[in-house]
Formats: structure tokens, C-alpha cells, sequence
């Protein structure tokens, strides 16, 4: 009976992670969280699985990479902002 409801647990981890990698395939490409939903299947069926702990390592690593490139490019954004320019106001018109 155990070893029943192990195999029923490895299965139905299995079919929850798979569905949930399956949809965050499908929105990938529409505008949603389609690598989150990714990275929650592969952690679903890293309860279960070594293979997946590997790639939900792997996974979590490109998300770091990709989280700190975007913040380099808000901070190369923010400072090219404050650089300094003459503005508008300042110029006189010759009327």
C-alpha cells in the first residue's frame, strides 16, 4: 500500500509539473509570465525529481542573469538622464 502511494504521488507531481510547463509554454509568446510559470513547474517537479532540481537551478540562474541586466540598463538609462544639457527655458528668444 505504501509503495502504492508513492508511485501515485510521483505520477500526479509529474502530471501537474508537465501541465504547468505546458502553459508556461503556451505563454511565452502572449504577454504573461510564461518563464515564471516555467520555473513554478520545474519547481513542482523538483519535489520529485533530481533531473528537474538541476534545471530549476539552471533556471533560476538565467533569471538572476536576466534581472541584472535589466537593472545595469535602468541605471546606464537613468544616469544618461542626468547628464547635463542646456534646456529650453534657459535660451532667450530674439524677437
Amino acid at each position: 500500500m505504501k509503495g502504492t502511494l508513492k508511485i501515485l504521488r510521483k505520477a500526479a507531481i509529474f502530471i501537474v509539473g508537465t501541465v504547468v510547463i505546458l502553459l508556461g509554454i503556451v505563454l511565452l509568446p502572449a504577454p504573461g509570465p510564461g518563464l515564471l510559470v516555467i520555473i513554478a513547474g520545474l519547481f513542482i517537479l523538483s519535489l520529485e525529481f533530481d533531473w528537474a532540481k538541476r534545471y530549476l537551478h539552471q533556471a533560476r540562474q538565467k533569471l538572476k542573469q536576466a534581472k541584472d541586466k535589466l537593472s545595469s540598463k535602468r541605471v546606464k538609462n537613468k544616469s544618461a538622464k542626468n547628464i547635463d544639457r542646456p534646456s529650453n527655458h534657459k535660451r532667450q528668444s530674439k524677437r
